[in-house]
């Protein structure tokens, strides 16, 4: 092999390696873009989130208020029942009260 064939392989390998090297940085360049997109929408995801959590918090206050809502309409029964058994009782003995 002379020395010009040596060389004008060397220049071939070097080319070959110069291409590896520029496709290699060229991905890396595309992978950090696309890690920095998805933390992008990652964080934008997670502030969705959160929002979406905190509109939602009163949801769960129905539960307790559902609750004392039947205690109220319970309590409100019984003072029916008894008011109407008071008003009957007061009927009778004022009609007793008038023979």
């Amino acid at each position: 092999m002379s020395a010009t064939e040596v060389w004008a392989s060397w220049r071939i390998y070097i080319s070959v390696a110069a291409l590896v090297v520029v496709i290699a940085a060229s991905l890396l360049i595309l992978i950090l873009i696309t890690a920095r997109a998805i933390l992008r929408d990652a964080v934008r995801a997670l502030n969705a989130a959160e929002t979406i959590r905190k509109n939602t918090l009163p949801i769960w206050g129905l539960e307790t208020t559902n609750d004392v809502a039947v205690e109220i309409r319970d309590a409100v029964r019984s003072i029916e029942a008894k008011g109407g058994a008071l008003a009957g009782a007061l009927q009778g003995a004022g009609a007793a009260v008038k023979r």
